[in-house]
């Protein structure tokens, strides 16, 4: 684990820094020690949003090109929400069988956001539609946001979270400390959270570990 602290805007240095344990790690018995939690919540939701998004798209353009229409189209709507489903199940409770299906869907809604948001920054540029550079702003995010999702499952220490295995529960954590994923790459850190600032690293991947606006909210408290 790393431990980085701030006491009043003073970072103190620690001796922990050669234990770190990459995210992903299962949780223990300890209330609010598995720092993956949150991470895999969120994407399970994003999981069976965007599988509900490919499924409509997917319908809507081959219905559009002529492929689907009438019982086709209803059986590729019933097997497209029917599949989703189960895939969003098996991945929020964690199925080895479920990993990389969620994947496709995340991978598979980035392309398709990233081709509106293409379409519509075209359409802007040459029809003078400015509203579309609106949609494709919207676009591009939800792009980025379902990639970067998708992205997290090549690091291993989330394949080891959500499998359950490599477990902690033979770690003390010090009085006053937690675990915490780093923002950025998912490394996990043996925190105490009242000790944060803007010089403290990840270890790992060397992204700071606070931001800018939180660390001036709290100089302004204290100020």
């Amino acid at each position: 684990m790393v431990q980085v602290h701030l006491l009043r805007g003073r970072i103190v240095a620690t001796s922990r820094a050669d234990e770190m344990v990459l995210a992903g790690s299962a949780p223990t018995a300890t209330a609010g020690s598995d720092p993956i939690a949150h991470i895999h919540r969120g994407t399970s939701f994003i999981v069976l949003v965007d599988g509900a998004i490919v499924v409509y798209l997917l319908a809507t353009a081959l219905a559009a090109m002529g492929f689907l229409g009438g019982t086709a189209g209803t059986v590729f709507l019933g097997t497209g929400v029917f599949t989703g489903l189960m895939i969003y199940g098996g991945y929020r409770n964690r199925k080895p069988w479920a990993y990389w299906p969620a994947v496709v869907i995340l991978f598979l809604a980035s392309l398709m956001f990233a081709f509106l948001a293409f379409l519509n920054l075209l359409q802007s540029l040459l029809g003078g539609y400015f509203t579309g550079l609106l949609f494709a702003f919207l676009m591009g995010w939800a792009a980025l946001g379902s990639g970067r999702r998708a992205l997290f499952h090549w690091h291993p220490g989330y394949r080891l979270g959500y499998l359950r295995l490599n477990p902690m529960d033979t770690f003390n954590l010090q009085d006053g400390e937690m675990l915490a994923a780093c923002p950025s790459c998912l490394a996990v850190l043996a925190i105490q959270p009242t000790m944060l600032g803007h010089a403290d690293r990840c270890p790992h991947c060397s992204t700071a570990l606070v931001g800018e606006d939180l660390i001036n909210k709290y100089n302004d408290e204290e100020a």
